[in-house]
């Protein structure tokens, strides 16, 4: 029988397995990041079974084209905002669960110490708790923050490209929720 843990791990794989494509959280729809004015590229909710477990919302230029951001080309910002308390290893496993179908062999083990740096800075999260992972290509600066409070640093384009990939590369921890993160790109 399968415990809570797994219950939860297999959930987290399986975690947005539906999300929907309306605005999703409170999410306003221009930010910057420095000096680079960002829109709203898309938001949808992250649901398991009957629970949303998160919004997410996406930012990066208005001209910027899917190619762009999905290569990491361009500033942009992804915010994940909770409605659910969810452990860290459900987190990172969640993580693999994307980047074991991105990524082959030698090219998943380099990554891997990167993914293990940023998810390292990671905690739990609660209700109401807001993730915003921020990558700017002009200074080469990825961070991560939890409510507002930086928690993860790095210069490393690689990683930055990896990291939003989970939910921007193909195939992605969800199409529905890529779908809905990119639908105002042309």
């Amino acid at each position: 029988m399968m415990g809570r843990l797994g219950l939860m791990v297999a959930g987290m794989a399986l975690l947005i397995g539906t999300s929907s494509t309306v605005f999703a959280g409170d999410f306003p729809v221009q930010r910057t990041l420095g000096e680079s004015p960002l829109v709203l590229q898309g938001s949808g909710t992250a649901s398991y079974m009957i629970w949303d477990v998160y919004d997410a919302a996406l930012y990066a230029p208005a001209e910027a084209d899917e190619q762009a951001i999905v290569d990491a080309e361009v500033p942009m910002s992804l915010i994940l905002e909770y409605h659910r308390d969810v452990g860290v290893e459900d987190i990172r496993k969640a993580t693999w669960v994307a980047l074991d179908k991105q990524y082959e062999g030698e090219a998943r083990e380099a990554l891997r110490p990167k993914i293990d740096a940023i998810q390292g800075a990671m905690i739990d999260v609660t209700d109401g708790d807001r993730y915003r992972l921020d990558w700017d290509p002009a200074t080469e600066r990825l961070t991560l923050k939890l409510n507002d409070e930086m928690r993860f640093e790095s210069d490393d384009r690689e990683l930055a490209r990896a990291y939003f990939g989970i939910w921007l590369a193909e195939p992605p921890l969800s199409d529905t929720l890529r779908t809905a993160l990119l639908s105002r790109v042309d």
